[in-house]
Parts: C-alpha cells; sequence; structure tokens
C-alpha cells in the first residue's frame, strides 16, 4: 500500500503539473476578479460596475438591457469583452430565449473573442447546451460538439484524470478530491466531478453532494448534478429536489427537474406538478413539465391537465399539452378536443389541434372532423385541415379533397389544398389536376396551380402549359401565366412567347410578358425581344 500511495503521489504531482499548461478560466458566475475598484471611477468603468452589480444580484430583466448599453456606448471599453460575455450569460438565465438562441449567442462570443478569458466558459456552455439540444433530437450539434470536446489539452487532461481514478483503491479517490480542492480553474474542477461520478464510494458521492451546493461555478455544480444523477439513489433525489429549491443557475435547476423526471418515481409527481404551477421562471416550469411526462404512473396525466388548466404561462400549458401528446394519455383526446373547440386561447387552441394530429388514431382524426364542422371561425378551420394533413393517410386525403371541391369557404378550400400536399405530395399531379378541374372556387384552383407548380422545371409545364390553351376564364389564365413564370424554366418560353402574342386578354398577355421577365435566362430575352421587334415594326406600319 506505500508503494501504491507513492506511485499515486507521484502520478498527482506529474499531473498538476502537465494541467499547470491549461489556462485557468476564472470561476464561472458573477465572480469575476478585476471589478473596478475606487481608483478606476472612469465612465465607462462606473456604466460597467452599475450593470454588473445587477448581474451580482441575479437582477435578469434590468442587466440584460444595462450590458447592452454599455456595449453600445462603449465599444472600446477595456470592460466590453467582459460585457460581451455577461449578456449571453444573462440572455440564458433569463430563461426567455430559446435554447438555440443562447448557443448562438456563446458561439458568437466565441469567434469574436478566442483568447478572451471568458472564452472557456463560454465553451464549456456551448458543449452544455449542445448536449441537451442534441438529446432533443437536434442532430445538428452533434458535429458542433464532438469538435469542441477534442480541443486543446481537454483529452490529455481527461485521460488523465481516467488514469488515476482507474489505478483504484481509495488512494486514488483521495488524491482526485484533494487535487480538486487545490484547483482554482472551473474547468478542472469540472473534469474531476465527472470522473468522481464514476466512483461507486460513499465517499465521492458525498463529496459531488458537497460540490452541487458549495462550489461557487454554475457549471462545475452542474456537472456535479449530472454524475449524481446517474446514481438513482433515494439520496439522488433529496439532492436534486435541494439543487430545484436552492440552486440559483437556471441550467442546474433544469438539469435536475428533468433527471427527477428520469428518476420515474410516482412519489415525485406532486413535487414536481407543485414546481410546474408555483415556480416564478417559466423555463423551470417547463423543464418540470418534461419531468413530470417522463415518470410512467397513472397519476402523471391528472397533473398535466391540471396543469394545462391553472399555469399562468402560455408556454407551461403548451409543453403540459406537448407531454400529454407524447405520453398518449387517454384524458388527451377529450382535453384536446375541448380546447380546440371551445374558443380557448388561439395559440392554445392551435396546439391542441397540432396535438390531436399526432395522436394517429380514429378518434382524433374523428375530432378533426367535428372541429372542422362545427368551427365558428375561419383561423379554427384553416389548423384543423391543417392538422388532418398532418395526420395523413387515405382518409384524410379524401376529406380534404372533399373540402377543396366543395362550394364553401375560399379560405377552407385553399387551405384544404395546402395541406393535401402535404398527405400525398406534389408527385400526385392527377389529384391536383382534379382539382383544378373540378373545383366550384377559384382560390381552389390557384392553389392546385401552385402546387403543380413546385414540380419544378420541364415536369411543371408539361402539367401546365396545356390548360392556358383550354381555359376559358381570364383571371385563372392569368394565373396559369405566373405560375410558369415561377418555375423559371427554360421549357415555359414558348408557351408564355405564344401567350403574349395571342391571348385576346390583354392582362393575361401583359402577364406572360412578365413571367418571361422572371424566368430572366437568354432564350426568355430573345423571347422579350422578339415581342419587342413585333411591337416596333407594327408601330412602324402604323
Amino acid at each position: 500500500m506505500k508503494n501504491l500511495d507513492i506511485r499515486l503521489g507521484a502520478l498527482a504531482v506529474l499531473l498538476m503539473f502537465a494541467l499547470s499548461a491549461v489556462p485557468v478560466a476564472a470561476a464561472a458566475g458573477p465572480l469575476r476578479p478585476g471589478f473596478p475598484g475606487p481608483e478606476e471611477q472612469t465612465p465607462d468603468a462606473k456604466s460597467y460596475q452599475a450593470a454588473y452589480l445587477l448581474v451580482l444580484e441575479e437582477k435578469w430583466e434590468e442587466a440584460g438591457p444595462a450590458l447592452d448599453t454599455f456595449i453600445k456606448k462603449f465599444p472600446q471599453s477595456s470592460w466590453a469583452v467582459d460585457a460581451r460575455y455577461w449578456a449571453c450569460y444573462v440572455l440564458d438565465e433569463r430563461g426567455e430565449a430559446e435554447q438555440e438562441e443562447v448557443f448562438k449567442a456563446y458561439q458568437g462570443f466565441v469567434n469574436a473573442y478566442p483568447t478572451s478569458e471568458w472564452a472557456d466558459e463560454a465553451r464549456a456552455k456551448m458543449i452544455r447546451i449542445g448536449r441537451h439540444l442534441r438529446s432533443r433530437g437536434l442532430r445538428q450539434y452533434e458535429a458542433v460538439i464532438k469538435a469542441m470536446e477534442k480541443t486543446g489539452d481537454e483529452d490529455v487532461t481527461m485521460a488523465a484524470l481516467y488514469a488515476l481514478a482507474e489505478s483504484g483503491g481509495e488512494g486514488s479517490l483521495q488524491t482526485l478530491l484533494e487535487l480538486f480542492d487545490q484547483s482554482k480553474s472551473s474547468r478542472m474542477r469540472s473534469r474531476i466531478a465527472r470522473v468522481l461520478g464514476d466512483f461507486g464510494s460513499p465517499k465521492a458521492f458525498q463529496k459531488l453532494a458537497e460540490i452541487a451546493v458549495k462550489d461557487p461555478s454554475p457549471y462545475v455544480r452542474f456537472d456535479a448534478l449530472q454524475a449524481i444523477a446517474e446514481k438513482k439513489t433515494p439520496e439522488t433525489i433529496r439532492i436534486l429536489k435541494e439543487a430545484v429549491e436552492k440552486e440559483p443557475s437556471l441550467e442546474a435547476k433544469r438539469t435536475a427537474l428533468e433527471a427527477l423526471g428520469e428518476m420515474n418515481d410516482p412519489n415525485l409527481v406532486p413535487f414536481l406538478l407543485q414546481t410546474a404551477l408555483a415556480a416564478a421562471n417559466e423555463a423551470v416550469a417547463e423543464a418540470a413539465v418534461v419531468g413530470l411526462g417522463e415518470i410512467k404512473a397513472k397519476e402523471v396525466g391528472a397533473a398535466l391537465q391540471r396543469i394545462v388548466r391553472e399555469a399562468l404561462a402560455l408556454g407551461v400549458k403548451q409543453m403540459a399539452l406537448h407531454m400529454m401528446a407524447e405520453r398518449k394519455d387517454p384524458e388527451a383526446l377529450a382535453l384536446f378536443q375541448s380546447l380546440a373547440s371551445s374558443g380557448a386561447d388561439s395559440e392554445l387552441r392551435s396546439q391542441a389541434l397540432m396535438n390531436l394530429g399526432e395522436l394517429k388514431s380514429k378518434e382524433a382524426l374523428a375530432a378533426l372532423k367535428s372541429v372542422m364542422a362545427t368551427a365558428k371561425d375561419e383561423d379554427t378551420r384553416h389548423e384543423a385541415l391543417m392538422a388532418i394533413g398532418q395526420f395523413g393517410g387515405a382518409e384524410a386525403e379524401t376529406i380534404l379533397l372533399a373540402e377543396a371541391l366543395a362550394d364553401g369557404r375560399p379560405e377552407s378550400a385553399e387551405a384544404a389544398v395546402e395541406a393535401l400536399s402535404d398527405v400525398v405530395g406534389e408527385a400526385r399531379s392527377d389529384v391536383f389536376l382534379r382539382i383544378y378541374k373540378e373545383a366550384r372556387i377559384p382560390e381552389a384552383r390557384w392553389a392546385a396551380l401552385s402546387v403543380l407548380a413546385d414540380k419544378k422545371g420541364k415536369g411543371a409545364v408539361s402539367v401546365l402549359a396545356p390548360l392556358i390553351k383550354t381555359e376559358k376564364d381570364p383571371e385563372t389564365r392569368r394565373e396559369i401565366v405566373s405560375v410558369l413564370g415561377a418555375t423559371r424554366s427554360d421549357e415555359a418560353v414558348a408557351v408564355l412567347l405564344e401567350t403574349a402574342k395571342s391571348d385576346p386578354e390583354v392582362e393575361v398577355r401583359t402577364a406572360a410578358v412578365s413571367a418571361l421577365g422572371s424566368i430572366g435566362s437568354p432564350k426568355a430575352r430573345e423571347a422579350l425581344l422578339e415581342i419587342l421587334k413585333k411591337r416596333a415594326s407594327a408601330g412602324q406600319d402604323r
């Protein structure tokens, strides 16, 4: 054992020596060293100090505008880079922006100031947000995360830490704990916290619990919470609940709430429900709803319904509806239909209709038909039709085709054609040709033409060109001409040229000339020159 301790001590010394080359980032969270002091009472220092104090006090609604004002007024200040980092930080902590927007804000900061003392913290934040987005199915963030995780000495550092952990025994754990306590780098402490999560000993868990509460960096606390969440023990639940109640970092609160959901413990339903209804921050309330939806228990459905009824924030209500659709709760269908039919908030109604389309059951389709038939306003009918399009299948096709051909409301007929294109795709020219030929409402016919034009190029022209020769209505001929121009295909030039020369209506001839201009190719320009020469010749004859 003595020899092992000597080897571990030597490894620790070598590790600390190796890590001394890693830049030491300032602790995350509003604890920036070098805060403007009494001797720095220049106008920019005073302005920055006022904005930064708002960050310290976590007054996010005031801090954001104050930082923006400082950046605009003092773009060359020595504190400008700091202010730009805190602007990103505040954007995240306010919890109002989408995570993609926050990711882009940090990414812009890193790209603009790659050597800033805050760059490492911004990169760490990007990795965490990117992992969260990737877990939600946004795979485009995967390459960015991998690239960032493979930079600099990160791999060497983590390999050394894992090597120390794998050497085994109480001595290796003690060495890691000492390294953690001695490190002033928040990134290094985050790495050690991740490694501590691989230890199964109570001592490692106790240290992680301490880190999750006491570490000054929200990033380190976040990593400790993630490591704790993997343990799935009764003590884990206590720590995560405490983080929800006391942790100042919004990201850590969200992580703790979603981790509680993954515990799949029905006893957590009341806690998550209360958090969803009482949290002052909407992002925290939404995270509680997500966590609640992860629990496979009967009482969750009733809890989600209560959130829809009682939550103050619209986003929280919408998240509850989304989780009900994801879970396919038996109560979901009736609630969605009620919200869609009752004149509820327009955004909530839209969400309910979309959720009905996602349920993919005969009952859901019947509910959508009922909503469409009884809707008193055009917006509801339109959204019901789009939800039927989202539902898909042969029965949805039949419903939408009948609406497109009916002698009813122009807006509904047009929406039915649009939804039908989602069901059958633009390749089914026969469906849209039938609508063009049989629809009683011009808007439906024009919508069908637009779908046919989406075939692009030669395919669209081959379908549309014969129509202009048989169509008797001038307004519809003009619409066909416009659609032909929108194809931007040389295949349309000949028919447009002929129309410009010979159509009996001047409005249609004018539209054909404009359509040739829209195509804009050499062939189209030649056609326009031919028209001009003919007009010039006709003028000379007179």
